[in-house]
């Protein structure tokens, strides 16, 4: 019982020294784990705005590609008018017929110097009324020019003009803003909801496809915004007018978006995405969770390996535990009798003591009369046997936490713990004396052993090892006077009933 007392303490105490470190260590994984969360969320919606700005500049690429490649054939035409006697009309109506032809315009007109104007099919067109000529004629180089309905083809047409320096004509290419549609095509990039339209750096719509969205509505997308939000679009702004790539959230009237921009490379338009925040967030949560589940399965695979070690290392402590107890229970113990041996019962006494000072108790102790004439008439044989015997039957009268030990050659020391009351320090005398009076060894022959015993009351006969010794062995003193074979208590509280 007092082993398997030992030995839950034991545990209890190793369990506290692995579950305390590693609580700790759970606690300071846990913050961590959040830490790691808000940065995964973070690297998720950074993630997503950069697929989405990449997307953006693969479409600006495209449409800028798209247009440089028609303003390179105006340049080419141009060169090719130069060469030419700018009276001979048929050839350069040819030639536009060619370009009207072979590239994604809806029409090529030439200009002369005096206004004369011819489209590719040689028909003649007044271009005074649209007034395009004076509109291009801004900026010597290659001008753009937006119209959402021009005179000429009655659609929504980029109009590029082309300068013929040696004729002082000008060619203009018809560009249809629906061609953008067409070579932006975002099926598979974004859900349905999204949209695409090129813009001014300062917000007025170009082009935009047919979706019902608040971002839309009028001439100029963020007049849409509402107002708490346009502190962020004018930052974007900002960044657009710097020919700068970014993304925003914002909202206009109950419809919140992520707007996507980036710069086509051509005066200052914008290519500007609006994708649908429910689809952003859908997008967001997905790398989050993927994020999160290998975080998960790591951190799965580290506590299963911790546990593991702890595991290991607590078996081995107790193993090692259990190890040093028998070795120090081998150590505790009298070879002869199995009980403990005078270091270890005077140990544990004082143990004892030193934890229950106010706590009532009682030290036998016991020596065994003329065991030297045992020894020289029956044998040193048999007076081990008499010790040996006397070490196996004396605990069966006292309780596994009393203290029970030979100290000496033929001397025993018993403490009785935790006693209640003064009368039970009578009983438990009686008891031991009763034991000597019908304490017999020997298989075949009986021979009986008897014993002079001191008694002293702890704390009252003495408060510590020593001197509560020394009033017991006064006691045996007293037994041996009186004549032997009895029990003499140190105050002789025995005599006084």
């Amino acid at each position: 019982m007092c082993g398997e007392n030992w030995m839950k303490e034991d545990h209890g105490k190793l369990m506290l020294q692995w579950l305390l470190p590693f609580g700790i260590a759970v606690i300071v994984v846990l913050i961590m784990f959040f830490n790691f969360s808000v940065k995964i969320k973070k690297e998720a919606a950074d993630t997503v705005e950069d697929k989405f700005e990449e997307v953006a500049e693969k479409y600006a690429l495209k449409v800028n590609g798209d247009i440089q490649g028609i303003c390179l054939v105006g340049e080419t035409a141009a060169q090719v008018i130069s060469q030419q006697n700018p009276a001979d009309r048929k050839n350069i109506q040819l030639l536009l017929a060619s370009i009207a032809d072979n590239t994604e315009i809806y029409e090529v007109i030439y200009c002369d110097k005096d206004g004369n104007a011819i489209d590719h099919l040689g028909n003649r067109i007044d271009l005074e009324e649209n007034n395009y000529i004076e509109k291009l004629e801004k900026d010597p180089n290659i001008n753009y020019l937006i119209e959402k309905k021009d005179m000429i083809t009655g659609t929504a047409s980029i109009i590029i003009g082309v300068p013929v320096e040696e004729t002082g004509g000008s060619i203009l290419l018809f560009y249809p803003l629906k061609r953008l549609k067409e070579i932006t095509e975002m099926s598979g990039e974004f859900n349905d909801s999204a949209f695409l339209t090129i813009i001014s750096a300062e917000g007025d719509i170009f082009q935009a496809e047919d979706r019902a969205s608040s971002f839309l509505k009028g001439n100029n997308i963020w007049a849409n915004v509402d107002k708490e939000y346009q502190n962020d679009t004018s930052k974007a702004r900002v960044r657009m007018q710097n020919n700068k790539t970014g993304s925003f959230i914002t909202r206009a009237s109950e419809e919140m978006r992520t707007l996507v921009y980036t710069p086509i490379g051509v005066e200052d338009w914008v290519l500007l995405i609006g994708v649908d925040q429910s689809y952003v967030e859908h997008r967001q949560e997905a790398i989050f969770s993927k994020s999160i589940r290998r975080l998960y399965q790591l951190l799965g695979v580290t506590f299963l390996f911790v546990a593991l070690i702890a595991a290991v290392n607590y078996v081995g402590k107790i193993r090692s535990a259990e190890r040093n107890k028998t070795l120090q229970e081998k150590a505790d113990t009298d070879l002869l009798t199995g009980l403990n041996n005078k270091l270890a019962t005077e140990r544990k006494i004082k143990e004892y003591m030193a934890q229950n000072q106010d706590k009532l108790g009682m030290l036998f102790l016991i020596d065994i009369d003329n065991f030297k004439k045992i020894n020289d008439t029956m044998g040193h044989a048999f007076g081990d046997e008499v010790l040996r015997s006397l070490g196996k039957q004396i605990g069966v009268n006292f309780r596994v936490t009393d203290i029970i030990g030979r100290v000496g050659g033929d001397e025993f020391m018993i403490f009785l713990k935790d006693l209640q009351k003064d009368e039970i320090v009578l009983r438990e005398a009686k008891k031991l004396e009763y034991f000597f009076k019908h304490f017999e060894v020997g298989e075949y022959v009986k021979y009986s052993a008897t014993a002079s015993i001191g008694a002293a009351v702890f704390p009252e006969h003495g408060n510590d090892f020593e001197s509560l010794y020394k009033s017991a062995d006064q006691a045996v003193y007293k037994a041996k006077k009186r004549g032997k074979n009895q029990i003499a208590f140190f105050d002789d509280r025995d005599r006084k009933q």
